[in-house]
This record gives structure tokens, sequence and C-alpha cells, in this order.
């Protein structure tokens, strides 16, 4: 039950994400973009574009389409927030399920229109179109309060309403959930026995790290990974070095997993997947015996979350048929922390997607912070590094990677829809030995300049003031204007790092606000116009050489 401490830490955290340039003036508002970055793990930017509420949201306080890591998922939340600690006593309000299967079945008939809903929320509702027509889409609802969840006779009318669509989800956050989320809890020490098969195992030592490589079923997964206070339920602590967060059973890779669990061919499961791989402090075991028992001190699961909560998953449907499938392990030893903390890197660091905090203690990025550092700025090569200081002074390494994209290599478009690309494929081209780190300043402060203009069009748009319509194409389309001041350098030959780009913003936006007009017709969408390559090519032709 969570406790006036909780509510408070809550209420602090909330005031934070207070702006006013961005119409999220009061508590109220400010939990929205809070929750949708603690839930989806996105930037403030990205939460804050994503909030509907206003004049005619349809019960939508926001929503984001999530094309991450190949994913399909149009997310939609409503939340709600209580500044008195009494009322978070009380349920989540009932009467919002109507206004959310409501928008729901419009949404699915394609049945809304700018009559019926808020310039922001119909932009979003037309991207959202756009990707129920890709292969594989799943809608994911939100319900988020810092009160009580809602009451169990409410949520299962629902989960019965939303039974006729496929692929829609739902997921309830009460301020218990909320508080688990994302307060910061320090790590319990997690010691753990695990049967291995047979004689299935093989011991190694090389200096100061052993491993074992085994064979354990399923069941031994379970009993590893089962909360101790609710076998029912996966013990989340376990896997907080894992740099991955479980995407439940409706992800297209934990169907699979799931699947081939509890098919006739799960024989093959130790074939066809990759197993996990465990960190420890230490572990021991009866050499040469036959099955022996494992006992692990300081146990975390850093790679192979997915493939350990679906097979959980897969137990509890049929734990009878999943118990013998068979899964290859990696445990290491690791007694310094660094170690371990370098396998999570590199185990996980395989997969196409590389994070930024795989990359944050590269040898670039800490060069770029003691460089902006000897000029007054804190770069936050992590999220939240320098969060004691100064606003004004901080320098997001991922907001200056993208502003940095679309400003200096003219890739507008990925700056806006592929953000992942900046500490992916392209870490080494944003950040190469050739870049000044004083060059990412100058793109950060056209960005600011350009987002304040944004912010104003999406304050009057919250607080259902009048809103030029043409203005509207800034909220998806400032690293297009960004770009363009960079164009608008080049053609004046002026050093486009230095201040004087400062003084071509207003003509990039009317580039950009003239390209956007001349290219509007019925099926018109700005999410769609600015994440297409020829774009920026339609942007440049329109800005005349002198």
């Amino acid at each position: 039950m969570a406790t006036l401490i909780d509510f408070s830490t809550v209420t602090h955290k909330v005031n934070e994400w207070i702006d006013a340039e961005l119409g999220i003036d009061t508590a109220s508002k400010a939990f929205m973009p809070l929750m949708v970055a603690s839930i989806l793990d996105i930037t403030e930017e990205e939460a804050y574009d994503s909030i509907t509420d206003g004049g005619q949201d349809r019960g939508v306080d926001a929503l984001f389409i999530d094309d991450r890591d190949g994913k399909n998922t149009i997310h939609v939340f409503q939340l709600k927030f209580t500044e008195d600690f009494i009322k978070s006593k009380s349920n989540f309000p009932s009467n919002e399920i109507d206004k959310i299967l409501s928008f729901l079945n419009d949404l699915l008939d394609k049945d809304i229109s700018q009559n019926n809903c808020n310039p922001i929320l119909f932009e979003k509702v037309k991207e959202a179109w756009q990707s129920l027509a890709k292969k594989n889409p799943a809608i994911e609802v939100h319900f988020c309060s810092n009160t009580l969840p809602m009451v169990p006779d409410e949520r299962n009318r629902l989960r019965k309403a939303i039974e006729k669509w496929n692929g829609v989800g739902e997921n309830h956050y009460g301020l218990d959930e909320i508080i688990n989320l994302f307060l910061s809890i320090k790590r319990p020490k997690i010691d753990r026995d695990i049967r291995i098969i047979d004689k299935d195992y093989y011991d190694r030592t090389d200096g100061n790290v052993r491993a074992l490589i085994c064979t354990i079923d399923t069941a031994e997964l379970v009993k590893l990974i089962s909360d101790p206070d609710d076998k029912d339920s996966v013990y989340r602590p376990i896997f907080d070095e894992n740099v991955r967060v479980y995407l439940s059973n409706r992800n297209n890779i934990n169907k699979e997993i799931i699947s081939t669990a509890l098919s006739e061919d799960r024989h093959l499961f130790w074939y066809l997947n990759n197993g996990l791989t465990i960190t420890c402090s230490s572990f021991s075991y009866a050499k040469g015996a036959r099955a022996p028992v494992v006992s692990l001190k300081d146990v975390q699961i850093v790679n192979g979350g997915q493939t350990s909560n679906a097979l959980f998953e897969a137990s509890a449907r049929d734990l009878e048929r999943v118990a013998d499938v068979l899964l290859l392990v990696r445990i290491i030893e690791a007694k310094e922390q660094s170690v371990g903390h370098k396998v999570s890197e590199t185990t996980n660091s395989q997969t196409p997607i590389k994070s930024r905090d795989l990359r944050a203690n590269s040898l670039v990025q800490r060069k770029i912070e003691e460089a902006l550092a000897a000029k007054g700025y804190f770069y936050e090569r992590k999220t939240g590094q320098f969060a004691d200081q100064p606003r004004e002074k901080r320098v997001d390494a991922q907001t200056a990677g993208q502003a940095y994209l679309a400003y200096a290599l003219d890739m507008p478009e990925v700056a806006k829809k592929d953000r992942g690309r900046v500490f992916g494929d392209l870490f080494e081209t944003v950040f190469s030995d050739d870049l000044l780190p004083e060059n990412l300043l100058i793109p950060l402060a056209v960005l600011k300049k350009i987002d304040a203009f944004k912010k104003d069009v999406q304050r009057r748009l919250r607080r259902d003031e009048k809103v030029d319509q043409e203005d509207l194409f800034i909220i998806d389309g400032a690293y297009h204007v960004l770009f363009a001041v960079r164009r608008i350098c080049d053609r004046d030959g002026i050093d486009e790092f230095s201040h004087d780009a400062l003084s071509r913003i207003d003509e990039a936006i009317e580039a950009v606000r003239s390209c956007v007009k001349s290219n509007m017709n019925e099926t018109f969408s700005f999410n769609r116009f600015f994440k297409d390559y020829g774009t920026r090519t339609k942007i440049e032709s329109l800005i005349s050489p002198k």
C-alpha cells in the first residue's frame, strides 16, 4: 500500500516536469509526459509531443506510436492526477472507460475527423492509421493515476469490451505501480540455487573471471525468477542489470518463444534459442556430480530477459508441457563489478539496436564531456547525469546528436523518426573523430529557438486558443527547420557554427511552411511528410539563392 511518503515523492517528481512554455503549467498536466516517458522509456521531447489532452481529446491524454526495434505499437494513455493525498485512496474513475472504448471503436473504423477531435490528436490519429496498415500492429491502452487502480469489476468490463479487437491490450498503473516503476530503490542481493541437467556442464577460469556453461529446464528457470512472496509473479529485481525490459506476450518475438515452448517441437528449443547469461559474485557446486545443484550469490540475468519472461508465461499456461523445455545457460562469476557491467554491455550490444547507455562510457563520449566542461557546459553522456546543474548549462547527448544529425549531416528525417540510430549504426558518423565538441552547441541553440516557436503553438492548442493552421507543421517539422537554417547559412556564406546562424531561423521557418503548403492535399499528414526522405530536397529547392 502506497504511503504519504510515496505520494509526496511522486508529486515532487511530477513538479519537475512542469513547463509553462508548453502549456504544461499544472501538476496534473505534468503528470502526463512524466508517465509516458517512464512507461515507454522515451525522451522528454517525445513525451511532451505525445500529449493530446485538451478540448475534444476524446478521453485520450497522450498517444505515441512506437516503431523502435521493429515494433509497431500504438500506445494510448488516459492519465489522472490528484494533489490531495486523501483522494489518492480512491480508485481510477471507471466512467473514463467508455470514452476510450468510443475512441478505439472510431479509430479502428476510421471514423475520426478534424470535426470530432483536436488538431494534435487528429495528427496522431492519422499516424496511427498508417501504423495499423503496416505488419503486425498492436494497441496498448494505459490507465495511469496516482490513486488506486480501477476496481476489478470495471477492469473486467473493460477486458470483455476490448476482446472483440485482436491485438488490443490494457495496462493499469496506480500509485503503488508508479512507485515500483521509477523510484530509485537499491537493488536487493539475490541468492538462488538451480539444478543443472545431468553432466551437461563445462567450467573454466581465466584470471579473476570464472564461468560455467550448462543446461537447465524451464521448471528450474521458473523457480529462479519467481517472486519469493508471490510464486505467480516474476521477481523483477533479478533483471535490474538487463538493458531491455520485457514487452509482454504481445511482442512478436515473445509470442514465438511461447509458441515454440508449447509446441510439439519444444525439444528443439535448446538449439533455436540463445539462452541466458547470468552474472553473480560467486557460484559453487559439487564437481563431477550428476545433475548438481549450483548455488549462486548476488544473481543478475543480464541477457535473456525476454526468453525468461516468455517461458514464465508459457509455464503459467501449461507447466507440465513446458517443464522439460531445455535452455542453454552461461553463468559468469565476476567478483569485480566492472567485469559484470562489461558482460551486460557486450552480450546485449551484439543485437542490432545499440542503446545510448551502452555507448555512454565510450572514449569519444568522455572526450566530449571533458571538452565541453572546459567551456562551462555539462555534457550528459547518461540520462540525467547532471540533473542538479542549471538546465541552460546541460547538454543532453541524445538531443545534441539528433540536432547535429539534422543540421550538420543533412538528415532531419532520421533525427525526427529514428533517434535510436544516433547511438546505433550512425554513432561513428555523428560522433566521429573529426567532430569538434563545441560544434554541438550552435545546432542546439538554433533548435532551442525553433522549439520556442513549437512550444508556443502547442501551448495555445492546449489552452484552446486560436492557432493559425499553417503553424501546425512545426510540431513535426522542427528538425527540418533546423536543416533549412544550415542550408541558408551555406547560401549566405556564413559560418554555420557561429551565432550568426540564429538570425536565419525566421527565413527557415517560412521556407518549411511554404514547402508544406505547396504539398498539402486531402490525404496529407505532417508526420508522414516529415518522415519522407524527399522532403529535405523540396525544402532546399525553395531556399532561393542570393
